[in-house]
């Protein structure tokens, strides 16, 4: 057997978190990778714990929150690096900001702009001192429960992001907002504040991410795009590339180098 490449362990939260938290994840790489971080649907926090991580030739902060991401961005770790992440659900984590969270997308802002400093000096010096997977989330857990602001996330997006999510992104957003009651711009915004982009956007990203996942079922392209109801094939290349960065013929030759 070869050498290990890294370490990735993931625990679940609390039952006080789950509304707000998909999982935690601690991934520790023993040897320099590179890889493409694809748009998902969700805002992580990320706490360094030792070694280096690269956007290009900018060293990511040790503390950071990654907004939600529209397109795809290659990140480097260099060996040695140790990073422990809170990935929050979809509509979860502005019950721990103040920002509107749109006013995050595509970015990673340390957390310090988000935060006291006292606060994150406490975080990190005691994440640094537990150093394993189930210390440091336990560190975590107490530090978002002190930090939360609300019982549960907004009930009306999270009927929004199940719509959208049950048709795999192909529910028509005119049609979604006076279904709940909304006019378009008041979803619009509702669903910007809390989710980081718009319905529109977050319905491309879902639909990219169901392609992923009829492609594992080891269908062709023209198959997956009808699946994907896309009305031609011109029109799916177009949307697959402008989030992933690739032709999805160039994509799934090298998936190994994407997640």
């Amino acid at each position: 057997m070869g050498e290990a490449i890294l370490k990735h362990t993931v625990l679940q939260p609390s039952a006080a978190l789950r509304p707000f938290v998909k999982r935690f994840e601690s991934i520790h790489s023993f040897t320099e990778r590179s890889h493409t971080l694809l748009p998902d649907t969700s805002l992580v926090a990320c706490f360094r714990l030792g070694g280096v991580a690269l956007q290009g030739a900018s060293a990511l902060p040790a503390a950071g929150i990654s907004g939600l991401q529209d397109r795809a961005r290659t990140v480097t770790h260099l060996a040695g690096s140790h990073v422990l992440l809170t990935v929050f659900t979809e509509a979860g984590a502005t019950a721990f900001l103040h920002e509107p969270l749109d006013q995050l997308l595509n970015q990673m802002t340390p957390i310090e702009c988000l935060l006291r400093r006292s606060q994150l000096n406490e975080v990190q010096e005691q994440l640094i001192e537990t150093g394993g997977l189930a210390g440091g989330t336990a560190v975590l857990e107490r530090f978002l429960l002190s930090q939360l602001r609300t019982e549960a996330p907004d009930p009306m997006i999270e009927a929004a992001i199940k719509g959208i999510q049950k048709q795999h992104g192909t529910l028509r957003i005119e049609k979604l907002a006076p279904a709940m009651g909304l006019s378009l711009s008041a979803l619009e915004r509702r669903f910007r504040k809390s989710v980081g982009t718009s319905p529109r956007r977050f319905a491309s990203i879902v639909r990219m991410r169901h392609v992923l996942r009829l492609r594992e079922t080891g269908q062709n392209l023209t198959e997956i795009a009808y699946r994907a109801g896309y009305c031609d094939q011109s029109h799916f290349i177009k949307d697959f590339k402008n989030l992933t960065g690739s032709a999805p013929e160039v994509f799934f030759r090298h998936l190994d180098t994407f997640c």
